[in-house]
């Protein structure tokens, strides 16, 4: 039963302090991003102006995802996850200040924060294999995902009651808090000290660097998985930047509100974390990864087509329980194909993709959202989400993912 397997990993002490790092972290992430995306929408009044504090999100992702996941391999993990979670709990307080003043300093700090971040999330993902057992691994992977995406959509929906009873300064001192308590759960982690090596010859930083990248071209599996990670990422992160004005313009529930309909699509996570091994007995990975982009994108397409609160709600949950199918399947899949010597630059780049989406995907559909409407964009996703799955029946190689 997925219970007891989840209870089995949580009840390892390393891995418990690991996940209640990962847990506080990815909340006061998402906390933090939804308080700036009300912020740029109240002073632009655009869905192109809620992509700002994503950009600052995904950004550095681009720019130093792949060499943070070389440094990963060389430096001690403990004390890079210690270390990046204090700094964003005092960079997040710096912001305070600064709410009503600039929206450019605002966005520098923040791209402080997200930088740092990247550092962090590639050497959590390669710490998993240090403190569980083999047979062990694919449900501590399973689990990290999906508090990733769990995190990520409560998160969001935190965010709604605690701007509304605290205010955003309060609501970043909570994000704040948040970050200290990932730090004092990450530093007792009984991780073991690595190897000094030498990491100012640059030759050797740009020699591992296309090391991993040569990996991933080589391996299709590991290649096509990561493309489907983006695409589902995307969808989650479009989803989340136009829930705003689907929220005021379509629902009438006011904008400030939108965290509501994110955590229907924690519901549909949590509902498919419970059927998630069941179903993985009777069908392949790969046939239950085409289905859910399939459930997913025709979610979409309806989402676009309604005005009904309650339908709406129905129809994001089932987005959220085919994005759990994907992200967790998939996850496990490339923990399974990657070597362990060089886990942190491909779960470097791996970092890269996922926060990457909430980049150029999330700029794309707000730029669409304002020209065309925000229900005609949701359309849009969902056909290319579909088509995703679609290409899946087709394309043998791709199904096998």
């Amino acid at each position: 039963m997925v219970g007891k397997s989840f209870t089995k990993v949580l009840s390892n002490p390393g891995f418990l302090l690991l996940w209640l790092g990962q847990l506080n972290s990815q909340l006061a992430d998402r906390v933090f991003v939804y308080v700036l995306m009300i912020h740029a929408y109240k002073l632009t009044q655009t869905n192109v102006g809620v992509s700002i504090p994503l950009l600052a999100f995904g950004i550095p992702s681009l720019l130093f995802g792949p060499l943070a996941g070389v440094y990963v391999d060389k430096w001690n993990r403990k004390g890079i996850l210690t270390i990046t979670s204090i700094i964003r709990g005092v960079l997040i307080l710096l912001i305070i200040p600064l709410v009503s003043k600039s929206m450019v300093l605002i966005f520098l700090v923040s791209f402080l924060i997200y930088t740092t971040m990247q550092f962090f999330a590639p050497a959590e993902t390669a710490s998993i294999p240090e403190l569980v057992n083999k047979d062990d691994l694919i449900v501590a992977n399973s689990l990290f995902m999906i508090t990733w995406m769990g995190a990520s959509v409560i998160g969001f929906g935190l965010g709604a009651p605690l701007v509304n009873y605290f205010g955003n300064e309060g609501t970043f001192v909570a994000a704040a808090v948040l970050y200290f308590i990932a730090a004092g759960a990450v530093v007792l982690v009984p991780l073991k000290s690595k190897e000094k090596r030498p990491l100012h010859l640059e030759s050797s930083i740009r020699r591992d660097l296309f090391q991993g990248l040569e990996f991933i071209r080589r391996n299709s599996v590991v290649r096509y998985s990561l493309y489907k990670l983006f695409v589902a990422t995307a969808a989650i992160a479009i989803v989340s930047l136009l829930a705003i004005s689907y929220a005021k313009d379509v629902l009438n529930i006011g904008a400030k509100n939108f965290g509501y309909l994110i955590l229907a699509v924690g519901v549909g996570m949590f509902v498919g974390l419970g059927l998630l091994e069941r179903l993985s007995r009777l069908l392949t990975k790969g046939t239950i990864v085409v289905m859910s982009f399939i459930l997913s994108g025709l979610a979409l397409v309806a989402l676009g087509r309604v005005s009904d609160l309650h339908l709406a709600l129905v129809l994001i949950g089932l987005l959220g329980l085919g994005n759990i199918f994907i992200t967790s399947l998939i996850q496990t899949i490339l923990q399974q194909h990657i070597p362990r010597q060089i886990r942190g630059r491909v779960f470097g780049v791996q970092n890269m993709m996922i926060n990457s989406a909430f980049v150029f995907p999330v700029i794309l559909a707000g730029w669409l959202a304002d020209m065309y409407g925000v229900m005609w964009a949701l359309g849009g996703l969902g056909w290319l989400v579909l088509a995703t799955g679609v290409a899946g029946i087709f394309l043998p190689k791709f199904r096998a993912v």
